[in-house]
């Protein structure tokens, strides 16, 4: 397509030169239409052009309005709204991005050889053009264009020129709308300022605030009446004193600076500086000052009281904060969900929790399950009121749980609450309840015992009186024996009268045994021997219906009784307990030790704490009504038929047995069966070596224990206690699973296991075969049943160790050690014995004379043998009270001592002999560390179980001190 284009301009000035001549013609112009006519006609006689207009753009580039134009007469076209279509939208996303466009022909051009742009641009008398786009605030604001009616080639120096020639219209228009608006608003200003003068003036007289003008030397050139009222300077004196010399010394600094913004025209917002007041003082300003030319206008509130009420809320905020960290009640704010808000850090004393541990959390993840209903009822009643005090539980931490008492007030959306930890406080007043029930039952037990003290008296006095009545027809009617002849009705009436005297006696006998008055013989008696001795006795009496079984300890304490009358309560109980089981059922008669704490003896008035040997008589019957149980001990008191018993029984067996210093319980429920059982005093005179009583400091070790226990939580108890003491502890649950953890070659040391065990296996069946497959295997046996009679079975052999339940941790660790320490002695003096044996054992001129002191009979039987072995001559005994009668033996050099023996101690024995045979050299055999035997003297020698033979002829030779 051929085109024909337009000249360039030939005129003499350069492009800069329109461009100056341009700016200084548009200097003087200040319509928008002017400027637009006059820079459109340069501009197009500059570039040859027949057109050039400016379109405004308001909403779319498809529809510009041609406000102003310049035409060189030839050119059609006039102002209004025009439609270009589909051109415009080709060229939007260019000409919105400042791209200027310069389009050659509009025929060939591709953006503008479109049917409907075609037309406009013949009807406009257009063939070439540039368009030149003008941005405000980032928006298409207005385009420039040069139009030309012959096709022409634009250069870049004509587009760049129309491009500068744009921006400097448009500049120049921004600038002439400015100063229009500018001269209509300082039009309208100047009325509005002759209008608000008059209020202006009247405002600045009777302004509280403090109003001045500054000058930029810092002196207020005005100012209104409140400088006086709030500061007391007169307007004179503030005119002629610089306000910096007002100001407070140590506010200079922040003033000197905000005075310096103002001088470079930044405004001071709320700045606050105190001022003296001219009778002495400071007052706190809040100003606001604008600066405007050479001034700055200034407004200043006296904000003194609200420092004065910020400086004591600051205070109180500070006292509250230290009252909230040093408080040691828990202080807590709680939401609407029931979550912490806010915690203080008694939360960590008290509770265990930091409280960033807990801010968030909602409460019922600390309070126990069991109070939180209780906590929900509180605090739906404290968002309606104060709650004035309520108590629950949190949980610790560490376990455990902790009480605390709460007052809590809502305020807004939060519920403010302060805990109290009361635990302490609980917990005494549950041990005071305690107390108050033991008192309780101590009084109801002391007034039964005055009761039954008092039918005592009276029976005693009953008896005694009829004993001498029947003496008396006793006396007479043997009387008249002798004085009979040949008379058989008269001798069968007095061997009547005589054994109805007899029936007398015997019924005397019973009140005088509930009176506490019948003549006893008193003999250290082995409980365990006299029912087995008399058990055929007793299995005749109750019948082969009854099932009769005895369950006795084998190392039963002695005690002090009288064994003809214990045998008739016996038997009277197990006549009792036939006829409760109407002649079928199981009898069991349990004995063991038992240790009555003061506890016990709290609910019991008349027992004191100490040793017993306890008898359980359990029968399965028909019980007796908890109302009755207080009554049973009462002479003639009976639940049998009229004529099937006297009644004297059971308080003849109370009386005995108080007399003997004893004591008697029954445990019963109906349709369950009845527990009595006897409790008699311990006796230490015993004739031959009483169970082993552990002294001395608590001990633990490293080895292997079995624990069999049914019960779990008695099983993880004794678990726990063990692991404490250090020892590594394997559990089982019954016989079968303790064999197989036997059988699995895990090493033990020891076994510990309940008498009574569920399952095939028994606890001495489990014992046997323990100590099959490990022979060195200590074995100590607990037992609990005489709690629970008729629940209870099986039987300990002779020779097993027995802890009866419930026992004491102390007691548990210095069994287990004793039987450890012990059990390695034994072994290893069988070793050494077993080594020495093939050697000749000559008597060696070094020999000594020893009395050996060892209450383990194996041990004692080892350690011998091994003395002897060694050429020494040997006296060994089981106790110290043994030893004792033989210190005067002559030619004796050493005494080597156990130190836990049954009575006296080793340590108590060696005290002895340091006094009455100070020539007497001692040595202390022990499983105990030497610095926890117990034995305070310094220079003792100990012998630690198990030894070597090195070690033991070590400790035999002679002291060197």
């Amino acid at each position: 397509m051929s085109s024909t284009h337009a000249p360039r301009s030939q005129a003499g000035a350069s492009g800069v030169a329109f461009l100056l001549h341009l700016e200084r013609r548009l200097r003087l112009l200040q319509d928008t239409g002017e400027i637009l006519s006059l820079s459109a006609q340069l501009l197009g006689q500059r570039l040859g052009a027949q057109q050039v207009a400016c379109f405004d753009i308001d909403q779319a580039l498809q529809c510009p309005t041609l406000q102003h134009a310049w035409s060189d007469g030839l050119a059609p076209g006039a102002a209004g709204e025009y439609f270009l279509g589909d051109y415009a939208a080709g060229l939007a996303e260019a000409l919105g991005a400042g791209q200027a466009l310069a389009v050659s022909d509009v025929t060939s051009d591709p953006r503008t050889a479109m049917p409907a742009a075609l037309a406009t641009f013949a009807r406009l008398g257009i063939r070439a053009f540039l368009n030149i786009p003008i941005a405000k605030d980032g928006q298409l604001a207005a385009l420039f264009v040069v139009h030309s009616r012959a096709a022409r080639l634009w250069h870049a120096d004509e587009i760049e020129l129309a491009v500068q020639v744009s921006e400097r219209v448009w500049s120049t228009i921004l600038r002439a709308q400015a100063e229009a608006r500018l001269r209509a608003l300082s039009a309208s200003m100047e009325t509005q300022v002759a209008e608000r003068t008059r209020e202006f003036g009247r405002t600045w007289n009777v302004s509280p605030d403090l109003l001045g003008v500054l000058n930029l030397d810092g002196y207020f050139e005005h100012s209104n009446p409140a400088w006086q009222a709030t500061l007391g300077w007169s307007v004179e004196e503030i005119r002629t004193t610089r306000f910096l010399e007002l100001v407070h010394p140590d506010d200079l600094p922040r003033t000197h600076a905000a005075w310096d913004a103002a001088n470079q025209g930044q405004p001071a917002l709320r700045f606050e500086n105190r001022y003296r007041h001219k009778l002495g003082g400071w007052h706190w300003l809040s100003w606001v000052a604008v600066p405007e030319g050479e001034k700055v206008y200034c407004s200043a509130r006296d904000i003194t009281v609200e420092k004065k009420l910020e400086a004591d809320l600051a205070a109180r905020n500070s006292e509250r904060e230290r009252l909230w960290r040093s408080a040691q009640d828990l202080m807590v704010a709680i939401d609407a969900e029931g979550c912490f808000a806010a915690v203080n850090p008694a939360s960590a004393a008290i509770l265990g929790w930091l409280p960033e541990e807990m801010l968030g959390r909602s409460l019922f993840d600390f309070v126990l399950p069991e109070d939180a209903a209780a906590t929900r009822l509180a605090l739906l009643q404290v968002g309606k009121e104060s709650m004035p005090s309520f108590e629950n539980r949190y949980r610790h931490r560490e376990g455990g749980h902790r009480w605390l008492s709460w007052v809590a007030a809502p305020e807004g959306d939060l519920v403010f609450a302060t805990g109290r930890h009361v635990t302490v406080e609980k917990e005494a007043q549950d041990t005071l309840r305690s107390m108050q029930e033991s008192l309780r039952h101590s009084e109801m037990a002391l007034l039964q015992s005055q009761k039954l003290e008092a039918l005592g008296k009276l029976t005693g006095g009953v008896a005694h009186d009829f004993n001498n009545v029947l003496q008396i027809i006793s006396g007479n009617l043997q009387l008249l024996q002798l004085g009979l002849d040949d008379d058989p009705l008269a001798a069968k009436r007095i061997a009547s009268a005589s054994a109805a005297v007899e029936r007398g006696a015997k019924l005397s006998a019973q009140l005088l045994a509930f009176a506490r008055r019948q003549p006893l013989k008193p003999l250290v008696t082995d409980l365990a021997q006299l029912l087995r001795a008399t058990e055929e006795l007793l299995r005749r009496a109750t019948g082969e219906t009854i099932e009769t079984r005895l369950l006795l300890a084998d190392d039963c304490w002695r005690a002090l009784v009288d064994p003809h009358q214990l045998e008739n309560v016996i038997l009277n109980l197990a006549i009792n307990a036939r006829d409760a089981m109407d002649g079928q059922g199981q009898l069991t008669i349990e004995l063991s030790n038992s240790v009555l704490g003061s506890d016990y003896a709290a609910r019991h008035a008349d027992v004191a704490p100490g040793d017993y040997v306890q008898l359980a008589v359990s029968d399965t019957g028909t019980g007796i009504p908890a109302e009755l149980l207080d009554k049973i001990f009462e002479p003639f008191f009976t639940t049998k038929s009229e004529g099937e018993g006297t009644g004297l029984g059971l308080s003849m067996a109370y009386g005995f047995l108080r007399q003997s210093g004893g004591h008697l319980t029954v445990d019963s429920l109906p349709g369950h069966g009845s527990t009595f059982r006897i409790y008699l005093p311990r006796s230490l005179e015993a004739e031959t070596e009483l169970p082993l009583q552990l002294g001395g400091p608590v001990l633990g070790g490293k080895e292997t224990i079995l624990v069999v226990e049914d019960d779990v939580q008695v099983q993880t108890t004794v678990v726990d206690m063990l692991r404490g003491l250090g020892y590594v502890v394997l559990r089982a649950s019954d016989g079968e699973s303790a064999l197989a953890i036997v059988g699995s070659g895990v090493p033990i040391d020891l076994l510990f296991t309940d008498v009574v065990m569920p399952g095939k296996v028994a606890s001495t069946a489990l014992a046997r075969q323990a100590r099959v497959l490990l022979p060195q295997l200590a074995v100590l046996f607990t037992s609990g049943y005489t709690q629970d009679a008729i629940m209870q079975g099986g039987r300990l052999e002779p020779g097993v160790e027995l802890l009866s339940k419930p026992y004491r941790r102390e007691d548990l660790a210095r069994r287990i050690r004793h039987l450890l320490a012990n059990g390695r002695h034994v072994t290893a003096l069988h070793q050494y014995r077993a080594q020495l044996a093939p050697q000749a054992a000559p008597a060696l001129p070094a020999g000594r004379h020893i009395l050996l002191v060892e209450d383990n009979a194996d041990a004692r039987a080892m350690t011998g043998d091994l003395l002897a072995m060694l050429g020494h001559t040997v006296l060994a005994v089981g106790t110290a009270e043994e030893a004792l009668l033989l210190l005067d033996t002559p030619g004796l050099e050493l005494l080597l001592t156990d130190i836990s023996l049954p009575q006296m101690s080793g340590a108590e024995l060696a005290e002895l002999v340091a006094r009455d045979h100070p020539q007497l050299a001692v040595v202390f055999s022990t499983g105990h560390a030497p610095a926890n035997s117990g034995v305070l003297d310094p220079q003792a020698r100990f012998l630690v179980k198990p030894f070597t033979v090195e070690q033991l002829q070590q400790a035999l030779l002679p002291s060197s001190r």
